[in-house]
């Protein structure tokens, strides 16, 4: 089993006996999704995320409300496409290329930026054209008003992993119906 796959499988199972109203998990996406998926973004997908859209592909949240981790929901194949079709649409004129060395190679949005949790236009997302002293796939979280921080994590691995483990360990606080993990924002 791939490493996402098993941090994910952690962390969701820590969802549903902590918040057992969130959104129900979809089953796992098709090669047919996934190629749609690279196909409509334009991008390569990371072995961590095809792993995780394999165990699950995201959660039946129509109303987004609120999602498990800090509010957000893990999202669908198709709402994946549309917020980094809108975010491409609405803002990738804006970005402007980061001085080098630093984690990013764009400020406010990149193409090479692919969302997977989300809540409110505020996103974790992959970033799969990092700056110099990034990784490739590194996690980030995006507000919807961007200031970057440091990357959250160094791949979708480590990122749900350092989650579980921060569940696992009382550094989440329960509000409504989400776990909030102040180190993730």
């Amino acid at each position: 089993m791939h490493h996402a796959a098993r941090e994910f499988g952690r962390l969701r199972t820590l969802f549903e006996r902590l918040l057992p109203d969130t959104a129900p998990f979809l089953p796992g996406a098709t090669d047919h999704d996934l190629d749609r998926l690279a196909a409509e973004t334009g991008l390569v997908l990371p072995a961590d995320l095809v792993a995780l859209l394999r165990a699950s592909a995201g959660q039946d949240d129509p109303d987004q409300l609120y999602g498990p981790l800090n509010f957000h929901h893990f999202l669908t194949i198709d709402e994946i496409i549309e917020m980094h079709r809108m975010l491409t649409d609405a803002v990738g004129d804006m970005a402007t290329p980061v001085e080098q060395p630093a984690y990013y190679r764009w400020t406010v949005w990149s193409e090479s930026w692919l969302p997977f949790l989300a809540f409110e236009g505020d996103c974790y997302l992959l970033d799969l054209d990092p700056g110099e002293r990034g990784t490739v796939g590194q996690v980030v979280f995006r507000p919807n008003v961007p200031d970057l921080g440091e990357p959250k994590a160094q791949s979708l691995a480590a990122f749900l992993a350092r989650a579980a483990d921060l569940i696992e360990t009382g550094h989440a606080g329960t509000e409504e119906s989400t776990l909030v993990l102040l180190d993730l924002y």
